[in-house]
């Protein structure tokens, strides 16, 4: 496949190591274009972590930010409103100025906020073609609020492609724009599990929670949710691994459900311990009020670690048509009490039809079908092909 000279990566956040949780698909995504003879490369703010970068063509720009990320920053809060002006007026000088001198063939955005606004400032101003890569949040929560909602429909609409990492996401993008958008899904290749161990107590159910610790993840639920299953069914456990600024509000939480036994707050962890604890876990809990497809989804069907699911985005759809394990309304704790009670009983094989669903969702394809379309871009949109989604598309 003959693939462009150039391509620029642009988004507000990417790995600094390997073991970065920070959006790590960005990274297998960038070095699956390397892989495939692609002249790319990367510009990202300068977060604080405790490594510093290793990748080759990775641009950080400086601001005034520290570690927090600029989408969690406090728009109430004087400080973090000069931070955010800092990430904005420094972003955008500095990504022209490297434009100038890299001049590539294309831009790709991931997210549309802050990355699209970037890329759509850098069409107006050096005339690159750009394409914005919805991923959940930036059409899920950004495009609820008025003033950001024209910004976002702004970016879309100038943008030369639109991809979406769901399917339901992308008929939200194309409702928002009114324009085409083609499913593109993100991934993370975990390693196999080796010699490590994480020592769950094999003699109990063992629960995994896996990603960040926000409210809208649905955390309060799901620790409410196992309170209720251990009223039956003792013989259980919870791990919960990740960050995030709920970690508080978590441990209060479960200090006064008298859990501190049978919950394990782990933190952050390599990302060979994730494939660890996926394949020694019985079950991955997502209960997310708003999400398409997360990369926690995928990670446990490569560990062929069965899931519970809330019915939010693609997560439910998938679940129920290749039989990957169990669906629940979403912010309903009974009802996830007693999906987690069923599946305990149940003892069933959920993981059949998880190797198809791992080709759908395969990184190495997403690139594949990104490099597809931008070079046909002088093509009449009729000609374009479409990324390889026949799986799903068939009984849609």
């Amino acid at each position: 496949m003959q693939s462009p000279q150039k391509i620029c990566l642009i988004t507000n956040r990417y790995p600094a190591h390997p073991d970065d949780v920070a959006s790590p698909f960005v990274r297998d995504f960038h070095l699956e274009l390397k892989r495939k003879g692609v002249d790319v490369f990367v510009f990202t703010p300068y977060y604080e972590t405790e490594k510093e970068s290793t990748d080759e063509n990775v641009i950080r720009f400086k601001w005034a930010g520290g570690k927090k990320v600029v989408g969690a920053l406090n728009l109430f809060n004087p400080k973090e409103i000069f931070q955010l002006l800092s990430f904005l007026k420094n972003g955008k000088q500095q990504l022209l100025e490297q434009l100038e001198k890299i001049r590539p063939d294309f831009c790709l955005a991931f997210w549309a906020l802050p990355s699209g606004w970037f890329a759509y400032l850098a069409k107006k101003r050096l005339g690159i073609p750009y394409s914005v890569w919805c991923l959940g949040s930036d059409i899920y929560v950004w495009a609820k609020r008025p003033f950001l909602r024209g910004i976002i429909k702004k970016v879309l609409m100038e943008a030369d492609f639109l991809f979406a990492d769901g399917l339901d996401l992308k008929e939200k993008v194309e409702r928002l724009s009114g324009k085409k958008c083609l499913f593109l899904p993100s991934m993370r290749k975990l390693p196999e599990p080796l010699n490590e161990t994480v020592g769950l107590d094999k003699s109990k159910t063992n629960f995994l929670y896996l990603g960040r610790w926000e409210k809208k993840k649905g955390l309060d639920e799901l620790i409410k949710a196992f309170s209720l299953v251990k009223k039956k069914l003792p013989h259980i456990n919870l791990n919960i691994l990740g960050w995030g600024n709920y970690e508080k509000e978590m441990w209060k939480l479960v200090k006064e459900l008298k859990l501190k036994e049978e919950i394990k707050i782990v933190g952050k962890v390599s990302t060979s311990l994730v494939s660890v604890y996926l394949k020694e876990s019985d079950c991955l809990v997502i209960p997310s009020k708003g999400d398409s497809i997360p990369l926690v989804f995928s990670e446990a069907l490569q560990m062929r670690t069965p899931l519970i699911v809330t019915d939010v985005g693609d997560m439910g759809y998938l679940v129920r048509k290749f039989n990957l394990g169990k669906v629940v309304p979403c912010g309903d704790v009974q009802k996830l009490a007693d999906a987690m009670i069923e599946f305990i009983k149940e003892r069933k094989d959920y993981s059949k039809n998880m190797p198809e669903v791992l080709k759908f969702l395969d990184i190495e394809r997403a690139v594949d079908g990104y490099l597809k379309i931008i070079q046909e871009y002088r093509c009449p949109p009729s000609a374009v092909s479409r990324p390889p989604q026949e799986i799903i598309k068939k009984s849609r």
